[in-house]
């Protein structure tokens, strides 16, 4: 082994078998095989070490994984960004795998012809089934005309062309025309139109692309619902924006490792006869509510009903955040089609 007086990653003179200003190891500056695969082996036990006991005090004492690392107890615990990065990159990654069965596969099995139906329907006569099924279309081809007639645009639209449609706005009143932002989103519609065959594609291409922003709308989302704890705490002073952050990024990850269990609980459900998978999935999404409670009162250390006004007051705050959020997401995404 090679004596050196200087690190080689950050040239400090060396006192040990460490340096004392980067930390790393004094080794050969060529490595070997077994070298290299034991640093990744050593770093990835280490992460998983860490990863365990995250997630061990995260649950077994609400609120008291963010205490500790407020406090400077980082070392033995993973950053709460990689935390919330890497269970929610495993929730979504999995259900993306293993879908269960909702209404638009229905919609699809009724469609193909196939019937979908919950209990056993009453019996009926051929005669009854034909007029229950003319009343029915009758129904449907009339909420179809009124709901045509109600919108700006429609699939059955009478414009076959967003020319067309301009044209049209010519001869209207000037304050009977659609504003700029109505004709932006006419003019997606027929590209939309053109791009896909039917309501059907581009309802499917429309949810994927949700689908795909979500993650990042929510990473995005953090920060505001971090700023409205804040907001409401203001007097807390010893209590830094910061802080809150780490709350909330614990209480985001608590959500995503909960509804992974969740998920896996639906499709063992969704595969078996056993209710009991079920019962349980309804019971998780209880269980975290009181988490969220508990941790609330633990984390701003309130009295039992101080905690739930703040509690509600804060979470009908960040409702209104989200549905602004998700609202703007469906806008980007149908415009982004």
């Amino acid at each position: 082994m090679e004596n050196r007086t200087t690190c080689l990653n950050c040239d400090t003179p060396l006192t040990g078998k460490f340096c004392s200003s980067c930390g790393q190891e004094d080794r050969p500056q060529k490595l070997s095989v077994w070298q290299l695969l034991g640093q990744f082996f050593s770093g990835l036990f280490n992460y998983d070490g860490r990863l365990i006991l995250s997630i061990r005090l995260l649950f077994s004492k609400p609120a008291s994984l963010t205490l500790a690392y407020m406090m400077g107890k980082r070392g033995s615990y993973v950053n709460p960004v990689q935390f919330y990065l890497f269970t929610s990159a495993i929730f979504f990654l999995f259900s993306s795998t293993f879908s269960t069965p909702d209404l638009i596969d229905i919609a699809r099995d009724n469609e193909k012809g196939n019937v979908v139906s919950i209990g056993s329907p009453p019996e009926t006569s051929a005669s009854e089934t034909v007029d229950l099924a003319k009343v029915f279309s009758e129904e449907l081809e009339a909420g179809k005309r009124k709901k045509e007639s109600d919108s700006i645009v429609s699939l059955e639209s009478d414009f076959e062309s967003y020319e067309e449609y301009l044209s049209n706005q010519q001869t209207l009143k000037p304050e009977d025309r659609s504003s700029s932002f109505e004709l932006k989103f006419v003019e997606k519609f027929y590209q939309i139109k053109e791009k896909y065959e039917g309501q059907k594609g581009f309802l499917q291409a429309f949810g994927e692309e949700v689908l795909n922003r979500l993650p990042q709308v929510l990473f995005i989302t953090l920060p505001l619902l971090a700023l409205i704890l804040k907001l409401v705490f203001i007097r807390r002073k010893h209590y830094w924006y910061i802080d809150h952050l780490i709350f909330v990024l614990h209480i985001a990850t608590s959500f995503f490792i909960l509804l992974f269990i969740q998920k896996g609980l639906e499709l063992l459900a969704s595969s078996t006869d056993w209710s009991l998978f079920s019962l349980i999935s309804g019971l998780l999404g209880l269980s975290w509510f009181i988490y969220y409670l508990i941790s609330f009162k633990r984390f701003f250390e309130k009295g039992w009903p101080k905690t739930l006004l703040f509690f509600f007051l804060t979470s009908f705050l960040q409702s209104i955040v989200f549905m602004v959020v998700f609202a703007l997401l469906l806008v980007f995404a149908f415009f982004n089609l």
